[in-house]
């Protein structure tokens, strides 16, 4: 079973199972969380009533916006992609490859 390594495999980053939870994506449930409660218990200190429920319902949907795959980097995720937007940053992607092959023009 262990004869073959196939190239490109990270043997130390496995893969999660159930529902690709990942450590940021459960870090993000766990913030987004806390915003939420903290929100609840600024503006309905007494009783969440209907108003409670809209806003709990849209921070469960935007937190599982932000912890889809975004659109250009499989490997990030959307909040990254809105943060890179927000603040313009000239980072490149996480996964961005640049080739280390030498170009064939070069060599002539």
């Amino acid at each position: 079973m262990y004869e073959k390594f196939t190239p490109g495999r990270n043997i130390w980053k496995k893969v999660s199972r159930y529902f690709f939870f990942t450590m940021e994506r459960i870090t993000i449930v766990g913030i987004m969380f806390g915003i939420t409660y903290i929100m609840i218990k600024q503006a309905f200190p007494y009783n969440i009533g209907i108003f409670g429920l809209i806003l709990i319902i849209n921070n469960a949907l935007l937190t599982i916006f932000f912890i889809l795959p975004s659109p250009s980097n499989p490997n990030g995720l959307m909040y990254q992609e809105i943060v890179r937007g927000l603040f313009k940053l000239d980072k490149p992607a996480t996964a961005d490859i640049y080739s280390v092959t030498k170009n064939k023009k070069e060599d002539m």
